[in-house]
């Protein structure tokens, strides 16, 4: 499948979704994985959840194409986060959250937002 048909394919699919969510917010609560969670999971947990997080965050870069959304975190996840690898980044919200113990009720998107991805981002 061409990329260009791929992107057409998952904006479809993206917009079905967004379509169907006002809908189910209104019944369903999305989990947030925060630093109880984090502390709690193993080494390989953490990594696959990063290995998630940056798979959704790909995804979205393909579907805004060339001319993403005046509006995005996209640039600024991608530039920020370019400078660590998965398991830099474990260790980076591990010393987070280990210097921080009285705020494991922080989401870890949170941590790895205001942390890791625009301190490394500068001025996007």
């Amino acid at each position: 499948m061409h990329r260009k048909s791929l992107g057409l394919l998952l904006g479809g699919l993206i917009l079905a979704l967004f379509m169907a969510v006002p809908a189910l917010a209104a019944d369903y609560e999305v989990p947030v994985v925060n630093g109880e969670h984090w502390t709690k999971s193993s080494p390989q947990e953490r990594k696959s959840f990063l290995i998630g997080a940056a798979t959704i965050i790909e995804l979205e870069q393909e579907v805004q194409g060339d001319n993403p959304p005046k509006k995005t975190t996209i640039p600024v996840w991608c530039k920020g986060l370019s400078a660590y690898n998965f398991d830099e980044m474990v260790a980076a919200i591990d010393k987070w959250y280990a210097a921080n113990p009285d705020k494991l009720a922080r989401p870890v998107v949170e941590v790895m937002w205001y942390e890791l991805a625009k301190p490394k981002a500068g001025n996007l």
